[in-house]
């Protein structure tokens, strides 16, 4: 119940100050993070015909896992859709009143190969290419306020802790890895925005990031 009204409370905002505008599917982006990774994303999104858009990501990141420092090192290409509300109800009549949906809520849904590597201490290192599935919802205003709640999800090197010597070491397998976020844009013009990002990693934790958007 308290999880419903913080979220409810984070949408309500974005929702009062919308307005009836595409969001942008086309920019760079560059932002730093924070948090149990540390590091820069670069990435760049180019609107496609039929509601397609392709998507692509550079990350280089220093994590902690297991209570050990790993260098982590991704780059991904994703081919996404987004959908509208008002794709699929232009329109709603109600009593012979017509009313017009606005576009405040767009649907999206990213999958791709995802390129990772993981590199210890000692140099040693896993890689590997997993398919990166992502999906989530945007809304707001694309001229003001914007929130983006994502899935994220992929693989990487399995991570164990060896029993004797306490160690975090390369397991026999992959991990999983589930990443649950929440974007605060802050559209200033039609060309450029600030990006704040909070993420939840099961297998590192708690990220931040600040960034830098230039829609093209």
């Amino acid at each position: 119940m308290r999880k419903t009204l913080v979220l409810c409370l984070l949408i309500a905002p974005f929702y009062l100050f919308s307005d009836d505008e595409d969001f942008s599917y086309t920019h760079l982006g560059l932002s730093y993070n924070e948090g149990d990774s540390k590091g820069a994303t670069l990435e760049a999104s180019m609107k496609l015909p039929l509601n397609l858009y392709l998507t692509g990501s550079v990350e280089r990141s220093d994590y902690q896992i297991e209570g050990a420092e790993f260098e982590k090192n991704s780059e991904s290409v994703r081919l996404g859709l987004h959908f509208s509300i008002a794709d699929i109800f232009k329109k709603v009549s109600y009593k012979k009143i017509d009313i017009e949906v606005a576009r405040f809520l767009d649907f999206y849904l990213e999958l791709g190969p995802k390129k990772w590597e993981l590199v210890d201490s000692l140099d040693i290192n896993k890689s590997g290419t997993d398919i990166n599935f992502i999906g989530g919802v945007r809304l707001g205003d694309s001229e003001s306020w914007e929130a983006n709640f994502f899935f994220d999800k992929s693989k990487q090197a399995e991570i164990v802790r060896d029993p004797i010597t306490n160690e975090a070491q390369y397991g026999i397998g992959e991990d999983t890895e589930d990443v649950f976020g929440f974007k605060a844009i802050r559209n200033y013009n039609k060309r450029i925005a600030l990006v704040l990002e909070a993420s939840d990693k099961s297998t590192s934790g708690s990220s931040y990031s600040l960034g830098f958007r230039y829609k093209l």
